[in-house]
């Protein structure tokens, strides 16, 4: 197994996260930016945050699981009373190999939009200060850690506007994530596999699948088997070196990989679907 080594970049980081807040920071791996997808916000109404990410050629950054090493993006997000930031809608990741370690993650350039909740209270006329403590982990044969204060004043008012420099970028963003309601599955241990069943209809013109845990530690990170067997499609998965249990709900994202257009679907098996290994 190739090792990873973690360059601990302390001068570096002093300076991307100083006191000087920005909407955007770069270094040699990556470059990230604070976005909006409206240029004026709305009392009451929701609006479109983003991360915007660039990375340098063969450096990647990581999904909510990250697969066998890794650290996904983390924000803290800092914004007047009333406001409220969601988590991360993560579009579906891309498999990376360092040696023999399997990681899910995002290279070249991706947006990791977040929504926003508009203060009813909010003043039309007013500037909202959104401020974001972003802490990420880049990587190529290394890591390097990463962190900075980004933040940006946007205007309130009656109507939100589109900001048309990122509708694109949104656009896509949500395009990436899974779609539609999620697909129901049934879920059970076979030995050393965990074996999720899906009806065929349900993606009947996939012609591959690939398909990642949101939970760690559950099934192992390489891809799974895929076979039909009666109406089903069935995805025969590794058990993780470190399952020790059935969680409550297993949750799957799926991605068709030879679509027209990558397309990913959530999967959702309930822990009453999932028969528990024989004792």
């Amino acid at each position: 197994m190739r090792r990873l080594t973690i360059i601990l970049c302390m001068l570096a980081m002093t300076h991307i996260g100083g006191a000087h807040a920005t909407s955007s920071v770069k270094t040699d791996e990556l470059g990230v930016e604070l976005v909006s997808q409206s240029s004026t916000l709305a009392p009451g109404a929701t609006a479109w945050l983003g991360l915007h990410l660039k990375h340098a050629p063969h450096w990647h950054t990581y999904w909510i699981n990250p697969g066998d090493s890794g650290l996904p993006m983390k924000l803290n997000w800092s914004l007047p009373p009333g406001f409220i930031a969601d988590d991360i809608a993560w579009p579906a990741p891309k498999r990376f190999s360092v040696g023999e370690l399997a990681n899910f993650g995002y290279d070249g350039e991706v947006l990791l939009p977040v929504m926003l909740h508009v203060s009813p209270n909010a003043k039309p006329g007013t500037f909202v200060n959104i401020v974001v403590d972003a802490r990420w982990l880049v990587c190529h044969e290394e890591c390097i850690p990463g962190r900075a204060t980004l933040t940006l004043d946007l205007p309130v008012a009656t109507q939100a506007q589109v900001d048309q420099r990122w509708r694109v970028a949104f656009a896509a963003a949500r395009g990436a994530q899974p779609q539609g309601e999620p697909l129901k599955a049934s879920a059970r241990v076979s030995g050393s596999s965990i074996e999720i069943s899906l009806p065929h209809g349900e993606l009947r013109d996939a012609a591959r699948l690939d398909a990642f845990a949101v939970q760690g530690k559950v099934i192992a990170n390489t891809p799974p088997a895929v076979t039909l067997r009666n109406s089903n499609i069935m995805l025969i998965f590794v058990k993780s070196d470190y399952f020790t249990s059935i969680p409550d709900a297993l949750d799957l994202v799926i991605v068709r990989t030879r679509a027209p257009a990558l397309r990913a679907h959530a999967v959702f098996a309930e822990s009453g679907a999932i028969s528990k290994p024989p004792h």
